[in-house]
């Protein structure tokens, strides 16, 4: 007689990994750009040409478009889940969202006038609607199909650190946007982006399969349905939960916050052209990427909670830094805005890494309490929020570039300076939040009460 183990499951080879991973390679390169050159586009410093929508109205756009995605967001979910063809559910969706997302891509940077114009917010809001509906058909599918692709936890974790390190890339690749601009425009750049992507997205599926074993019962010993207020009610039980979501609102936003306000920070502070972006991603990778080992050695020796409320804190006090990036230090601009980028993105590692361990944490304590698991709950919640938060982050930041949006002003770039002030707020008040996360041993254990 034999028994079967977790070990005898059969691994899926390495170019399983590496294809599932191209797809996050291309999504990251589309999400990096639009995060750091849209509100660039439609609302240049001034001096440089004109503004393509008002600036107050723009946040308003951005902010409605995130919202309703948010609202859409668990229906594609549901479609995903229940969608039954000989190809599987996941692949399917991706496959039909794929092209139709590179296309409205694209056209998120042909308005239809070159001047101010509410005609080009209402076409910004009409694009970014329907490319945010594809973007969430696609990747909603693919984040869910990994649990597919890999049936033991040591590989799921071989399979996301694939992911993780082809999504940095995806970031350096982005990090030429601005020379590609400089040399081919808007248009121009982003087809080539586009082009660049298609079979990122489209090569895999010649790869990938799901597993008809487990979509084909994935019904079966379902859960009973429970309304939104009992769900709701249900995860505001769970403290752990509440505290890492009000800390995750101010990270999240200072993320998108500081992504967006790069070219600024380029251009406005360091005087340099869009197509020195390049300069300034490839350190702040390269700085997180090396940080990686040190925060996973002290979070083995110290506990999570400790790296990761320092990894806050260290944030908090590097960020209003920006301020003192100027023609009063013995140092050229570029070198200023290159040290402060990079020891922000070092000071943040330990937030950027980490949450998904405390996730696991938080749907284990849940799973004691209730005899349920419900990760997927609890990160589908999370990725809510964060569209939300990015879409108030959006509405703000129009706002906060007006106190002097130019170094051409008399006042100099005010606002862009400002943002390292807003940020370095918003990560100390993560910070204080943080510390009444209930689970501090370093491995998940209570330790005493937080009063």
């Amino acid at each position: 007689m034999s028994t079967t183990t977790a070990t005898d499951t059969p691994q899926p080879s390495l170019k399983i990994d590496v294809t599932y991973a191209l797809i996050t390679l291309a999504s990251a390169m589309l999400w990096s750009i639009l995060g750091s050159w849209l509100l660039y586009f439609y609302l240049p410093p001034a001096g440089e040409r004109n503004a393509l929508v008002p600036a107050a109205w723009y946040g308003v756009v951005v902010l409605g478009t995130r919202a309703l995605n948010a609202v859409l967001s668990p229906f594609i979910g549901h479609l995903s889940d229940n969608l039954r063809t000989r190809w599987g559910r996941r692949l399917p969706l991706m496959f039909a969202s794929g092209l139709p997302m590179l296309a409205l891509f694209v056209l998120l940077w042909t308005p239809p006038l070159r001047t101010l114009s509410a005609w080009n917010l209402v076409y910004l809001g009409i694009v970014l609607v329907l490319y945010n509906l594809a973007y969430t058909t696609n990747q909603i599918p693919y984040t869910a199909l990994l649990p597919e692709l890999a049936l033991t936890d040591r590989h799921r974790v071989r399979m996301s650190a694939w992911a993780s390190s082809f999504m940095l890339l995806g970031m350096i690749f982005s990090g030429a946007a601005g020379m590609l601009i400089e040399r081919r425009g808007y248009v121009g750049a982003m087809l080539i982006y586009a082009f660049a992507a298609l079979p990122l997205l489209y090569l895999p599926f010649l790869v990938l399969r799901e597993r008809p074993e487990r979509w084909q019962t994935s019904a079966e010993g379902a859960l009973p349905r429970r309304n939104l207020r009992a769900i709701v009610k249900s995860l505001l039980q769970n403290r752990a939960f509440v505290v890492m979501t009000a800390a995750g609102l101010f990270y999240w936003g200072l993320t998108s916050l500081v992504q967006s306000a790069l070219p600024y920070i380029v251009t406005e502070i360091c005087l340099l052209s869009e197509g020195d972006m390049l300069w300034f991603y490839v350190p702040a990778i390269l700085g997180s990427l090396l940080c990686y080992p040190l925060v996973t050695w002290l979070a083995g020796r110290v506990g999570k909670w400790k790296v990761f409320a320092g990894s806050l804190l260290a944030s908090a006090i590097v960020l209003p830094g920006l301020m003192l990036i100027g023609d009063w230090l013995p140092l050229p601009l570029m070198a200023q805005g290159i040290a402060w980028v990079t020891l922000q993105a070092a000071a943040l590692s330990g937030v950027t890494m980490l949450p998904m361990a405390f996730g696991a944490e938080i749907a284990d304590h849940d799973a004691m309490l209730t005899g349920q698991r419900r990760e997927g709950l609890y990160y589908a919640m999370w990725g809510l929020l964060d569209q939300v938060i990015n879409g108030v982050v959006a509405a703000f930041l129009p706002l906060l570039l007006l106190l002097g949006r130019s170094h051409s002003d008399p006042h100099g770039p005010l606002g862009v300076r400002l943002i390292g002030v807003v940020g370095g707020v918003m990560l100390l008040a993560a910070f204080f939040i943080f510390l009444r996360y209930p689970f501090r041993g370093k491995s998940g254990t209570k330790e005493a009460p937080v009063k």
